[in-house]
Parts: structure tokens; C-alpha cells; sequence
């Protein structure tokens, strides 16, 4: 298990991450791309990934991948509709892959490799249904979704697949023969250690490059509470488990320069997480705490690079893309 001076343990003996003191507050928009502007249009923005070049923009609608500079200038369409090589049915995520790009299809069961310009290199075809995709420099492709029940993982090469990331015994739940998608995340910090966020449980659980289970450390737990409890009232809203394939409550998962991570999550004014497994901190990502009309970020898909800058969609409704300013701040009790 691992350990930390924040180390906060609940009387249910389980470790979860402390809310610090301080926080990432977001300060100015500056660049932005309007959803109408003539040069590209998105039809969704599925997700955001950074590059040494700018940005990769995964269009869920339009079946693409656009190219961004670091001005949210565009400067390439990659990919269209189609079953063919960097053809895409429903680009869902991406990830770094060294000087690569994976790009998850969810609608074709496939991940394509891209060059940083762009370039369709490769694809591999995963089985069952997946939620997100990371590359390991020893292990290669891994894809959270439920194609091994009892792993977190599918280990895709080039032989077959592997089971990987076996579930712990505390993070088990119950499915009662209802049929749920995969909610779980996945990435690779620069240790080599492959951390899966438990969608159904919230909580990270680390394995070291043998699939050997490194930690289990649960997300903050008055926010993981309310979450919890606000998800099951949504859920009984829709008709209950057997009317709901699946819900998600952290919507990306990112490694960072420093060996930290980014948790995409919207709880109050919080858009964020960026989460120390070393240290067991969980740093908030806020709203401007005097801007009450910034709240349309909930539904933001969100990149953050865990010093300064933010890139975020416009919202639910809109499909345009801003970046912005954040600073370290201390919050108000």
C-alpha cells in the first residue's frame, strides 16, 4: 500500500487521498476557436490531447482527428468515416505512445498509431468493448474494458491478448447479472507504474509492469461520497441498472511530467483532481470562485497540463475550443 504524510485512513481501513489547501484556479481565457469558424468545424469534441507540436482534437461526429498549433490555429484533418487504414467509425480517446499518438475507436475495435504530424502508421484490433487505451514502454498497448472480466486490462500484442491488472478483492462489486459497460480509466506515468482508475469505486489502483498490484488509494472521501451517492440517484432517475448501461463519474485520466495525474471529475465547483500517488494529495482543479457563469465548464471535456494552462471545450451544447490561464492558488476555508 502506499504511503505518504497525507495518508488519510477512514474507519473502514482504507486509504484514500487528502484535499489539499491549495488549488488550481482557473484565472483568463485567452485563445479560442469557435465551433463556427470557417477553417474547421467539430461536430463533438471527444477528447484533447497536448503534443511538442500543439494539440490532437478527437471529432467523435465527424469520424477525424484535427490538428491544432498551441494558438488553436488548425493545421490538419486527419482521418475520416470508413473501416479503412486512419478511417475511424467513433474516435473516442487518446494517448501518448512515445513519439506517437494512440487514437481508441470505440466504433471500429481498434486503436490506430499516428505520427506527432499526423500520419497513420498502424492499427491493432482489441477484443470486447473498451473505455480508454495508454502504451507501456515493455508491456505495449493496454485497453481498460471487459474483455477479462476478473483484469482491469487487455494486454494487446502482436501473439494475443493477456489479461492483465487483475481486479482487488475490495473493488469488486457485485454486477447481479446486469450487463454495465466498462467506466474504468487507464495510464502510464513516466515510472513505468500503470494506474487504473476504478470507475464503479473511485479509487486508483497501481500495478507494477509484472500486473503485481502496487496500491489502492480511494479519490477524496467526502467528494467520492457525494459523487457515489449522486450517481445512484441519477441512475434510479433512468430506470435503474437495467435500463442504464453505464455511467461516468471520471471522464479522463492523464499522466503528467512530474509522475503526478489528472483526474477529469466535475463535483461542485471542482473540474479536476491532479492526484500524487507518492504523497496520497489530491490538488483540485476549481472555477474562479467569484465567476458563478463559468459553471457551463462542468460539461467540459478538459485537458490540463498540471502547471498553467487549460484547453476545454466550450460545453455541452457548443463545439468550440478556449485555452486558459491557471495559477496555484490558496483557497478560502
Amino acid at each position: 500500500m502506499a504511503c505518504g504524510e497525507s495518508r488519510v485512513t477512514g474507519d473502514d481501513g482504507r486509504v484514500y487521498f487528502a484535499e489539499t489547501s491549495r488549488a488550481y484556479e482557473i484565472r483568463s481565457l485567452d485563445a479560442h476557436l469557435d465551433q463556427f469558424d470557417e477553417r474547421v468545424s467539430f461536430g463533438s469534441i471527444a477528447d484533447i490531447l497536448v503534443t511538442p507540436n500543439g494539440y490532437f482534437v478527437a471529432d467523435g461526429l465527424n469520424q477525424r482527428i484535427v490538428l491544432l498549433d498551441r494558438s488553436l490555429n488548425p493545421v490538419r484533418i486527419a482521418g475520416r468515416d470508413g473501416d479503412g487504414p486512419g478511417e475511424y467509425r467513433f474516435p473516442r480517446r487518446m494517448a501518448p505512445a512515445a513519439d506517437q499518438v494512440l487514437v481508441l475507436d470505440i466504433g471500429a475495435g481498434r486503436v490506430s498509431y499516428l505520427t506527432l504530424d499526423g500520419d497513420f502508421v498502424t492499427s491493432q484490433s482489441f477484443p470486447g468493448n473498451a473505455n480508454d487505451v495508454a502504451s507501456h514502454p515493455e508491456l505495449g498497448l493496454l485497453v481498460a474494458g471487459d474483455a477479462f472480466p476478473d483484469h482491469y486490462l487487455t494486454r494487446v500484442t502482436a501473439q494475443g491478448n493477456e489479461a492483465f491488472g487483475r481486479i482487488p478483492d475490495e473493488l469488486r462489486t457485485d454486477p447481479e447479472g446486469v450487463f454495465q459497460l466498462p467506466v474504468d480509466l487507464v495510464t502510464v506515468t513516466g515510472n513505468g507504474l500503470i494506474h487504473v482508475l476504478d470507475g464503479d469505486q473511485l479509487a486508483l489502483a497501481s500495478f507494477d509492469p509484472d500486473g503485481e498490484l502496487v496500491s489502492v488509494v480511494f479519490l477524496p472521501r467526502e467528494m467520492r461520497a457525494r459523487e457515489l451517492r449522486l450517481n445512484r440517484e441519477a441512475v434510479e432517475s433512468f430506470g435503474g441498472a437495467e435500463r442504464v448501461l453505464g455511467t461516468e463519474i471520471v471522464t479522463s485520466l492523464r499522466p503528467l511530467p512530474d509522475g503526478r495525474i489528472f483526474a477529469r471529475i466535475t463535483s461542485e465547483h471542482t473540474i479536476g483532481l491532479v492526484l500524487d500517488p507518492a504523497g496520497l494529495e489530491a490538488i483540485p482543479l476549481v472555477f474562479p470562485a467569484d465567476r458563478e457563469d463559468w459553471l457551463w465548464m462542468q460539461a467540459s471535456t478538459v485537458y490540463f497540463d498540471g502547471m498553467d494552462r487549460l484547453v476545454l471545450n466550450e460545453g455541452l451544447k457548443a463545439a468550440g475550443l478556449l485555452t486558459a490561464q491557471v495559477e496555484f492558488v490558496r483557497r478560502s476555508p
